[in-house]
């Protein structure tokens, strides 16, 4: 006999939950989204309900839209028809009695995450880390303190960074490339380069990541080549800027990273 993976109950919180459904929907159509077309937002977490919304093509089977929260990361979803006040439903791997009719954009449903799935709503590759444009200065290789200034243009998670002249950069099981472009100016009065604890990364867990990682480093090679940027202990003299790149190693489903300098002696650990 089929079981449900959780029962739903009706009830005044799961009503509250439908309002906030429509209301996120409404949120994200409101205001320009920086994800990339045909996702779907707020993911639920391993084993837990969220309100998940649909952004892509109107008629996208639920299945299909649930997929890009990972493979394996959603065991069930429900909507509630409006005019009809009927719920519909559909379960990972039971089509015989899912009815769950396809999506359409800014479609919201109630999400259950898979126990055994991913844990967290999973970051496409490549794609930038919605932190904005903004300015720090750090210290060069040798320790000099203020020696650069640098502005962020963009912070990508990739699960993988193409090569060039070099052979593609893959993350070690369970990690992510933080790809960092960043324009870097030599506001000191003597050449100076970049080194890895120059400056760091803070997640929205406050864990600290440097660049003091075979891997990175390594990676950081492949990035310079595929992204045509200067990167690690690169001179730079003094006034110059140059357009930059550094690879930090970082676990899956890493989020909201944001750079802040590290002064002599910082370091992750």
């Amino acid at each position: 006999m089929f079981r449900f993976p959780q029962r739903l109950v009706l009830s005044a919180a799961v009503c509250g939950l439908l309002t906030v459904v429509g209301l996120v929907a409404w949120g994200l159509a409101a205001r320009p989204s920086g994800a990339q077309p045909g996702s779907m937002h707020n993911c639920p977490l391993a084993g837990k309900w969220s309100i998940a919304v649909w952004e892509g093509e109107s008629g996208t089977a639920a299945g299909d839209a649930l997929a890009t929260c990972g493979a394996g990361a959603v065991d069930a979803a429900y909507s509630l028809d409006p005019q009809t006040g009927s719920w519909s439903r559909w379960f990972a791997g039971k089509p015989d009695v899912s009815n769950l009719p396809p999506l359409n954009d800014m479609q919201g449903v109630l999400a259950l995450g898979s126990a055994t799935g991913p844990a967290a709503t999973p970051t496409p590759t490549a794609t930038p880390t919605p932190v904005g444009q903004y300015s720090l200065t750090f210290a060069a290789f040798y320790s000099q303190p203020d020696t650069f200034s640098g502005t962020i243009e963009e912070v990508r998670i990739m699960d993988s960074i193409p090569g060039d002249d070099f052979q593609p950069a893959t993350p070690p099981e369970g990690g992510q490339f933080a790809v960092v472009l960043m324009n870097v100016t030599n506001i000191g009065s003597q050449p100076a380069s970049v080194g890895t604890l120059s400056f760091r990364l803070r997640d929205s867990q406050g864990r600290l990541f440097t660049m003091e990682f075979s891997e990175s480093i390594s990676a950081g090679m492949t990035a310079e080549a595929y992204f045509d940027r200067y990167g690690l202990y690169e001179t730079v003299m003094p006034g110059i800027t140059l357009d930059m790149v550094f690879v930090f190693l970082v676990p899956t489903g890493t989020t909201g990273l944001v750079a802040e300098r590290c002064d002599a002696g910082c370091s992750a650990f």
